[in-house]
C-alpha cells in the first residue's frame, strides 16, 4: 500500500493489443472503486516461450517494489516465458506478496480460459448442430502440445458422433495463413472438398475463408468454416466468422473475484476456470451477429494513422543521437507527443567514459542501477537532470497514484541492454495511446542508445587525438599538436597586425639531476618547468616541448615577455622552497617580439629567442 492505496502489480506484454488493451480498460474499472491502483509492468514484445533468450525488455519487472505492492498479476501466456514469469512470482513469495497467474500455473491463484471446453464447444456445433459428416481439421504446428489437444478433441467428438475417424482428415496450418492456405489449396486441387473447415485458430480460418472464395468454393454454401481466438477480425471477414471468444472482459472480472477474495478473505491459493463464449456467425451457416460497440471502436481506432507521428519520433531520435550533452538530448523530449510520460534513464549509461554498450557490459545481469537520472517528466516541464532513487518509479509518483487512470512501465532498450524506463500515465485506456507508447519506447530506445555509442566515441577520439598532439609527460602540446594548432592561429584575423611574442625555455642541469638522483627525478623536473611555462602565460597561449627539456611558449597581445620570464623564475623559486627535493629546479628563458603579419617567420623569431635563452644560460653558468 502507497499514499493510502492498494497497489496492483499486472505483468504482461504488448499492452497495445487489442486483448490486453480490453483486459487492463476492464480490470481498472474495477479497482479504482476499491480503492485500488493499477501499475502495468509491460514488455513490447513477447519472448516466445524462448526461455533462454530472456531479452532486455523484461528488465522492467525488476521495478516492481514488493515492500509496497500488494498484489501481482502475471499473464504468462502473453509474456510467453515461464522462466520470467517464475522470477517474479518468487519475488513476490519473498516478500508474502499475492500472486495471480493467468494462463499459467502459478503458486497462489491460478486462473485460467478452458480452451479445451471451448474447443468442444464449436467442434460439437459444427458436427452436431449443422449435421457435419465430413469434416476436415486444419490443425496448428506438428508436436504441438495446443495442436495435439485439439487434434484429440476432434477425433473424440466425431467418434462420439459416429464418425470414424483417419488421419487425413487433418491437415497442418502452423498456426498462420500461408501455410494453411497452402493447406486448403492442396484439398481443393485434390478435388475432395470436405463439408466443413474447423480451424485451430483465427488467422487460418480467415485464410481458409479467402483460398476457397478465390477458387470459387462458396461459404458457407459449398463449405462451412469456423475459427478460435474470437479475435476482432472475424466480425470483418468475409463472410463473418464462427470461433470462441476467450473474452478479456470475463477475465477482468474473474480476476477482480479473486482480488476480492484475497484481500477479504485472505484466499491466496486456488484454481479458478473461465468459459470461453461461443461466437456464432455466417461463415458456419447461422445468422450474422452485431459487431459489439467495443470492437467496432477499437477496430475504427486501428485505422488511425501514425505517419505525421512516426516523422516527428524519428526527427527526436535523429536529434537525440546529434546531441552533445545529456542536457541536449534531454530536451529533444519536450514535444507534445510526449505528453503524460517521465523519462528515467540509468546513470552509469550518461558517463561518457563508459563503454555501455560493450559485449562484457551486455552479458551482465539486466536490471536498472539504484540511483537514476530523470531525463525527462512532463509534469514538471523541467530541462534540468536530477538524480532519482529507483524505488521511486516517477517523480510525481504521489500525484499520478490519485488519479484513476493505470500507470504503465515499460523498459527503454538498445543492443539488449536496459537503458532506462518510461512511466506513461494516459487518461483513460486508449489502445491507440497504447499503440503510441510502443512507437515512442521505441523511437527513444534507439534515440538514447545512439547518442550514448556516439558520445562514447567521441571521448575515445578526443583521447586519441590528445596522445596525437600532446606530449604524455608534461601534457604541453608535442611538435605535431603545436604546429596544428599554430596553423589555426594564423588564420585568425584578430591576430594579424598585433604584437606575437616567443618565451624559449631550457631546464638547468638536466644531466647532473639524471646522472646524481635518476631519470625519475629528471622527469620530475621537466614537467615542473613545464607547468611553470604554462602557468605564467596569459590563456590562449600556446605551450609546447620540442623535445627533451627544450620548451617554447607563443604569446598574443602586448603582455611583456620578460613579465613572463619573471613569473616562471618566481614559480622555481617557490617549487624550489617548498619541494624539499635534494636538487634544484631551474630553468633559463630568451625572448623575443615581433608583429604578426604575412612577413612574420616563425623559424627566425623562435632562433633568436634561442640565442637569448642561451646567452641567459651561458651567463648563469659563469656566475
Amino acid at each position: 500500500m502507497l499514499y493510502g492505496k492498494k497497489l496492483i502489480a499486472l505483468c504482461t506484454s504488448r499492452v497495445y493489443d487489442a486483448q490486453v488493451n480490453e483486459f487492463i480498460n476492464a480490470l481498472n474499472s474495477l479497482l479504482t472503486d476499491k480503492n485500488c491502483v493499477l501499475l502495468v509492468f509491460s514488455i513490447n514484445n513477447d519472448m516466445y516461450w524462448e526461455d533462454n533468450n530472456i531479452n532486455a525488455g523484461t528488465s522492467v519487472f525488476s521495478l516492481i517494489d514488493f515492500n509496497t505492492i500488494d498484489a501481482v498479476i502475471i499473464m504468462d501466456e502473453k509474456i510467453k516465458s515461464h522462466t520470467v514469469s517464475e522470477k517474479i512470482s518468487s519475488a513476490a513469495n519473498m516478500h508474502s506478496v499475492p500472486v495471480i497467474t493467468i494462463d499459467g500455473k502459478g503458486s497462489g491463484i491460478s486462473i485460467c480460459f478452458d480452451f479445451e471446453k471451448g474447443f468442444e464447444k464449436i467442434v460439437r456445433h459444427v458436427i452436431e448442430d449443422h449435421a457435419v459428416r465430413r469434416p476436415h481439421f486444419i490443425a496448428g504446428l506438428k508436436d504441438n502440445p495446443f495442436s495435439d489437444k485439439r487434434i484429440e478433441i476432434f477425433r473424440e467428438v466425431i467418434t462420439e458422433n459416429g464418425i470414424p475417424f483417419d488421419s487425413s482428415m487433418v491437415s497442418y496450418g502452423d498456426f498462420w495463413a500461408k501455410p494453411a492456405a497452402e493447406a486448403v489449396q492442396n484439398i481443393i486441387d485434390s478435388g475432395s472438398l470436405p463439408q466443413a473447415f474447423i480451424c485451430a485458430n483465427d488467422i487460418m480460418a480467415i485464410s481458409v475463408c479467402e483460398t476457397l472464395l478465390k477458387n470459387g468454393v462458396k461459404v458457407p454454401d459449398d463449405v462451412l468454416v469456423t475459427g478460435f481466438d474470437g479475435l476482432d477480425e472475424i466480425y470483418f471477414s468475409n463472410p463473418k466468422l464462427s470461433s470462441v471468444q476467450c473474452s478479456s472482459v470475463t477475465m477482468a472480472k474473474a480476476v477482480f473475484d479473486a482480488l476480492s477474495d484475497i484481500f477479504l478473505k485472505n484466499i491466496t491459493k486456488g484454481n479458478m476456470i473461465v468459459e470461453p463464449d461461443l461466437i456464432l456467425n455466417r461463415s458456419c451457416g447461422c445468422p450474422e451477429a452485431e459487431i459489439p460497440p467495443e470492437v467496432f471502436g477499437r477496430m475504427k481506432a486501428g485505422f488511425y494513422r501514425y505517419q505525421d507521428d512516426m516523422r516527428l519520433l524519428f526527427n527526436i531520435s535523429e536529434l537525440m543521437q546529434m546531441s552533445d550533452s545529456p542536457e541536449t538530448a534531454a530536451s529533444c523530449l519536450h514535444n507534445y507527443l510526449l505528453n503524460d510520460m517521465c523519462c528515467i534513464v540509468n546513470k552509469s549509461c550518461l558517463n561518457v567514459i563508459n563503454d555501455y554498450f560493450s559485449s562484457e557490459s551486455i552479458k551482465k545481469i539486466k536490471v536498472f542501477e539504484e540511483e537514476m537520472v530523470l531525463l525527462y517528466d512532463y509534469y514538471s516541464g523541467s530541462y534540468k537532470l536530477k538524480n532519482i532513487e529507483r524505488s521511486r518509479l516517477a517523480p510525481d509518483l504521489e500525484m499520478l497514484i490519485g488519479r484513476k487512470d493505470p500507470l504503465i512501465f515499460t523498459s527503454l532498450t538498445y543492443m539488449d541492454k536496459p537503458i532506462g524506463y518510461v512511466c506513461f500515465s494516459y487518461s483513460g485506456c486508449s489502445v491507440n495511446d497504447y499503440a503510441k507508447a510502443f512507437q515512442i519506447t521505441t523511437a527513444l530506445g534507439i534515440g538514447l542508445g545512439g547518442y550514448i555509442i556516439r558520445r562514447h566515441q567521441q571521448y575515445l577520439n578526443d583521447k586519441v587525438e590528445e596522445m596525437y598532439k600532446n606530449d604524455p609527460l608534461t601534457l604541453l602540446y608535442n611538435r605535431n599538436g603545436f604546429y596544428s594548432a599554430f596553423e589555426k592561429l594564423k588564420t585568425d584575423p584578430d591576430h594579424i597586425g598585433k604584437k606575437i611574442s616567443i618565451i624559449s625555455s631550457d631546464l638547468d642541469g638536466l644531466k647532473y639531476i639524471n646522472d646524481n638522483f635518476g631519470h625519475d627525478a629528471g622527469d620530475i623536473a621537466i614537467r615542473t618547468v613545464a607547468d611553470a611555462l604554462k602557468s605564467s602565460c596569459p590563456e590562449g597561449s600556446l605551450c609546447v616541448r620540442f623535445g627533451g627539456d627544450e620548451m617554447l611558449a607563443i604569446v598574443f597581445g602586448d603582455v611583456p615577455p620578460e613579465e613572463i620570464a619573471e613569473r616562471m623564475y618566481s614559480y622555481l623559486e617557490k617549487f624550489n622552497a617548498d619541494s624539499g627535493l635534494n636538487y634544484l629546479v631551474n630553468a633559463s628563458c630568451g625572448t623575443c617580439s615581433a608583429v604578426f603579419d604575412e612577413s612574420f617567420d616563425f623559424d627566425r623569431v623562435s632562433k633568436l629567442a634561442d640565442e637569448n635563452m642561451y646567452r641567459i644560460k651561458n651567463s648563469r653558468k659563469q656566475n
